[in-house]
């Protein structure tokens, strides 16, 4: 049994005719490698995924961007919802 089933983690793979493939993905894994792991020595492995968890929240949340007009996910869902309820009235 391998290292990946142990855990398990399942292995997915794009379709070959896909031509943006895992780009996204990978853009993420980058991101967070400049903006956490490489800015941090961390003590840990605990104490790198509490670093690395409370980021991905805070992006999740509050990272301004540029697919949803320069706006926070929070702020888009709160002017989606806004706009929603306007209409609705």
């Amino acid at each position: 049994m391998g290292k990946m089933a142990i855990l398990g983690i399942e292995q997915i793979f794009t379709s070959y005719d896909n031509p943006k493939g895992n780009a996204e993905t990978q853009r993420m894994i980058r991101t967070i490698k400049e903006e956490v792991i490489w800015q941090h020595g961390f003590a840990s492995l605990t104490e790198a995924r509490e670093i690395i968890g409370n980021w991905i929240e805070k992006y999740n949340r509050g990272y301004v961007h540029s697919a949803l007009g320069y706006l926070s996910p929070l702020a888009f869902e709160q002017k989606f919802y806004q706009n929603y309820h306007q209409e609705a009235a």
